[in-house]
This record gives structure tokens, sequence and C-alpha cells, in this order.
């Protein structure tokens, strides 16, 4: 009895200081402790879970001659299987050109149909002459011309573990780049905090670790966790907190080198032998924008300190798919009606003013629920239900055109400061480093409030407040940034949406011979990858079909 009380005070204590401190603590007190890292040692969420994470489309599937693993994907599907089958697949987005590639090289007859003028959905690039049309206004890029200037409004960035998406990659020969995610060197803002002051995020973690290990350290020496901890945990974690916390031999921290130097946010500072001033505990909680998720930001499972982008831009990899099917797209055709028949669907769409219908032996689905709302249907009425209930973020991004000042004058090179203004993020390129202009993200808003009031701003008024917000961070704003544009996604035609953000059951089971598709119906909603798995999901169910 005695030795279980001990396990769960030894629990509680963990979960406490990765709280307080964050992931990386926690996990280092744990093995200063000798206790495995496993899920349920570390308390970890679901969410944060991947091995937790399950849903219909990662379940064993038996099609009598064959059994798929967890996760269906190329190769579980047996060769030639679509031979005289026809499929209709309702949007060019990665899901759907994923679908249309794979399909083909088992047989199937596809067709695409998709209601704008190019490929890729929220997989876009925008570069000078480019034009953003939202519903009721119109912006037109005016970056210099320069294959190094460009502006990804939708998925930016790809993590180390998307394996289809960067398998996609590899096949299509897609160059991909460090993209910089997590940077010491940026900024973190409040106007609340530090007397309104941008902190060098560095300084911000080394005195909150500092402070953290201390504030643990003393509490072993006093004996106040006697109760929770062995003498050898006490003298393990003792090691473990004066490494990770930087303290000297009292257990006390008083500054330290990680923090860096006064002036290092300005390039050409001789100060380098002058330490920072140590922020106190008591200020550094104060703030709750202090006690924010940036805290744990890069250690999230889709989240890295280093991640990946396409070299010129997120739309390489849309034009690579594009590419490889473009046969089959038909664009400028807007769906109009989806209908069941007897062993298939009908599409009744239009094109240039011309409505014409399209039958096949199945459909696939991608179109956002936001849209597929307001399309005559003769869907379920459960999927009817969670189309209609179906929430999706109003995340919007802008961007400007500069001077690189946040290399050139502060030492910047890629990654991401944060505010807890509006505009949420501030993103500085990873590509063309030390060239002489580039392209900022101003803003990455994806909180519901600040999002929507985004969205319904004017772009000039979504410049001209993020201008005066960024300014607050670079004071180079006013001298320096021009040529902004944005991308409001609730406010994108046929998108009506960022990512989606409800969790999906119905829609991951077909309607008769119809699929459903795309990021909002994966485990990893608002990723590419997400796009790429849903499809591989949708395929699946049409082979248990044609093999039932």
């Amino acid at each position: 009895m005695e030795k279980k009380e001990k396990k769960i005070a030894r629990r509680k204590f963990l979960e406490n200081i990765g709280k307080a401190a964050g992931t990386t603590a926690m996990i280092r007190a744990m093995t200063a402790m000798g206790i495995g890292i496993g899920v349920s040692s570390c308390g970890s969420s679901s969410a944060e879970s991947p091995a937790a994470q399950t849903n219909s489309f990662t379940q064993p599937i038996s099609l009598g001659s064959y059994s798929s693993p967890k996760s269906a994907r190329p190769g579980d599907w047996p060769a030639n299987s679509g031979a005289g089958k026809s499929v209709v697949i309702l949007g060019a987005g990665i899901a759907g050109m994923t679908s249309a590639f794979e399909l083909q090289k088992l047989g199937y007859s596809v067709s695409i149909f998709e209601a704008t003028n190019r490929a890729g959905g929220r997989n876009r690039t925008i570069r000078s002459g480019d034009v953003v049309n939202e519903l009721t206004t119109s912006q037109t890029c005016d970056f210099d011309v320069n294959g190094e200037l460009y502006f990804n409004p939708g998925p930016a960035r790809i993590a180390h573990h998307h394996e289809f998406l960067i398998g996609y990659c590899r096949e299509f020969n897609v160059s991909l780049e460090n993209f910089t995610n997590d940077n010491r060197a940026a900024l973190l803002h409040s106007p609340s905090a530090f007397g309104g002051a941008p902190q060098v995020a560095k300084t911000v973690f080394s005195d909150i670790r500092g402070n953290i290990s201390s504030l643990l350290a003393s509490a072993i020496n006093q004996n106040a966790l006697d109760q929770t901890l062995t003498s050898e945990d006490k003298a393990n974690i003792l090691s473990m907190l004066k490494n990770y916390g930087d303290l000297d031999s009292n257990y006390a921290y008083s500054g330290s080198s990680r923090a860096g130097f006064s002036g290092q946010e300005n390039v050409g500072s001789r100060d380098r032998d002058i330490q920072i001033t140590v922020k106190n505990l008591s200020d550094l909680v104060a703030d709750t924008f202090l006690q924010s998720s940036w805290i744990n930001f890069s250690e999230g499972y889709n989240q890295q300190s280093s991640m990946l982008q396409p070299i010129g831009g997120m739309d390489k990899i849309a034009t690579a798919f594009r590419d490889r099917v473009a046969s089959v797209i038909t664009y400028g055709a807007e769906v109009k009606e989806i209908r069941k028949v007897s062993n298939g669907a009908k599409i009744l769409y239009e094109k240039n003013g011309i409505q014409i219908e399209h039958n096949a032996d199945y459909c696939i689905c991608t179109i956002p629920a936001t849209v597929l709302r307001d399309i005559p249907n003769d869907f379920s009425e459960t999927h009817k239900a969670e189309i209609n209930s179906f929430v999706y973020s109003n995340a919007a991004k802008l961007a400007f055109q500069s001077r690189r000042f946040w290399e050139q004058d502060h030492s910047i090179f890629g990654g991401i400061s944060w505010t807890n203004q509006d505009i949420t993020q501030i993103w500085y390129p990873s590509n063309a480093l030390g060239s002489a202009k580039g392209i900022i993200i101003g803003a990455y808003i994806w909180g519901s409030s600040a999002s929507t009031n985004f969205s319904n701003q004017s772009p000039q008024q979504r410049i001209n407040s993020a201008s005066l917000q960024g300014n607050n961070l670079h004071s180079e704003y006013e001298s320096e940034i021009s040529k902004g544009i944005s991308v409001a996604w609730r406010n994108i035609p046929f998108q009506l949406g960022a990512y989606g953000l409800s969790s999906a059951s119905t829609l991951l089971i077909p309607d008769d011979n119809i699929m459903f598709a795309g990021e909002h119906l994966s485990i990893l909603k608002g990723w590419q990858e997400g796009a790429i798995l849903s499809a591989y999901h949708a395929i699946n169910e049409i082979t248990k079909k044609v093999h039932a």
C-alpha cells in the first residue's frame, strides 16, 4: 500500500513539473528518476500522442482476399482492381489529386471536377501579379518579380513524420529545404509585460527554466517533498535541475549565458560581456501570455524546431500532383447537384453557363463542408447533419515585402515571433537567407474572435492594423514594409474556411457509393498529410465495395 501511494505522489510531482516548466523538464525529471517514458507515465493527452489517436480509417480492414494494415496506403490494394470501374472526384485539392493519382494506377477511369481555374485548393503560393479574390474584395499582389518573393497563405510547413507527403515530394522530384519553425532569437511580446518591450525568446526561456529549477531544488533541499521522492530521487533530480536550469553550486539561479548578452537583438552590439538582468519568476508568470502555448510550441506532435518546405513555394507540390493528373481535371466546373443512382452517383455541374450531367460508379467528395452544405444532394440524414454542423477555422494570413531588416539589423534568420495582439505571429522567411529583400508574414491569426474580426476588415484595414501591431515588435515596420496582401480563408469562394475543427464520424462512412475526403476528415486536420490520409481511406472504402 505504501509503495502505491508513493507512485501516485511521484506522478503528481512530474505532472506539476510539466505544467510549470514544460514537457522537456518533465521528461528530464522522469529520466533522472529512472522512469520509462510511456504515454501513461508522461500524462500525455490523446491529442499529443499519435498512438492514442484512432478513427475509422486507422483500424484493420479485411477485404477477403487481402487485409490492409491499420492505416491504408498504396500497396494495400490489388493491382488492376479498378478495371472497368469509374470514379468522379469533386475538388482538385491535395485529397482529390492524391485520390486520382492512386486510383488511376489501379485501373479506374477517373474524372476530377474543380470549380476554380487552378489545382491545389488551399495549397497556394502567391507571387507578383497573382490575384486574390474574396467574396466581396479583390487584391493583386505587387511583390517584385523574383522567384524567392512569395507568400504561402495556406499550408507553409511540413513535419518530419508526414511520410506520405514527403514520399510524393521524393517521387515527383519536388526539392525541399529547411523551414525554421522555432528560433530563440525571435521575439515574445505582450503590451502588458515588461513595459510592452518585446523580449528575445532565449532570455525568457532561460529565466523560466532557471527560476523553476531553482524553486524545485529549494523545495527538495528543504525536504518539502520527502513524501514524494526517495533519497535517490532527490539526488538525481537535484543534479538534473542544476544542469537544466544552469544553477550555481547552491542551486540558485542568478542568470545564464544561455540568455545571451545585453543588446544581442541588435547587430553591431559591443556588449557581449554584459549579462542580461534576470527576470523574476513573479514577473514571468504575472502575464497570462507568458503562460501560453508558445512555451511548448515546438514540442507539439506536428511542430518541430526544424521543419521542411518546398524550394520556391508550397504550390510546387500542388503543381507536381497536377502535372500527373492534368488530363482528368475539368476546371471551372461548379458542382450544382450530387445525387445517388443505382450502383453509382450522378453529378450535375455547370461550366461556362452550361449544365452538364456526369455519372460514375463511385464518387469521392472533397468539397469543404462549408460549401457542400449548400449544394443540393440526397445524402443520408446523418451525413447531412454532420455536414451542416461541421465547424471550420477562420484562420487568415497577411504578408509584406520588405528589406530583410530582421536579418540585417537583428540577426533573426527564420522562425516565429509571438504576440498576444490580434496578429498573433510574425514569420520570418527561411528561404534566400542573406538576400536584400524578403516576404515577412505580418500576421497569422487563428483565434476565433481575432480571425473573425480580421476577416471582416477590408484588405487595407488589415494592412493598417497589422502594420500598427507589428511596429510594437519591430519599429522598422514604419519605414520598411510595403506591398501588403492578405488571405482570409473564410471569405475565399469554394473554401469558406481554413481547416476543419470538428471531429468526424459519419463522414468517414460511405453514403452508398459516395465517399468523403479532405484534411477535415483525418487525424491531422489542417495538414496536407491529413488530406492524403483521407484520400487513402476513401480509396480503401471503394476497394472494399469493389471486392465485397
